[in-house]
């Protein structure tokens, strides 16, 4: 089936916009918003923002409650077995 709908070059822009952030054209955006499929895939960040989003949310720092540095605290982990035992 193929619909024509007349809509303002700003809400032409919307939807372009948003079926960028989640990798698809905007037919395909607008099928699933039109079918009910709300099984979008998750929006795509640059690295910063993911970044942002993760400090926001609160999952960084994740290893503040850490008192070695990164570097310190990688080569203990691979010297360590789960258990604690060293290797």
């Amino acid at each position: 089936m193929s619909i024509t709908i007349e809509l303002p070059p700003e809400q032409e822009q919307r939807i372009a916009t948003e079926a960028r952030k989640y990798g698809l054209s905007p037919e395909e955006y607008l099928t699933r918003v039109i079918i009910g499929d709300f099984s979008l895939p998750a929006p795509r960040m640059t690295p910063k923002e993911a970044l942002e989003v993760w400090k926001r949310e609160g999952v960084l720092p994740i290893w503040a409650d850490r008192p070695e540095d990164s570097i310190e605290l990688a080569r203990k982990l691979r010297y360590e077995d789960p258990e604690g035992r060293v290797r």
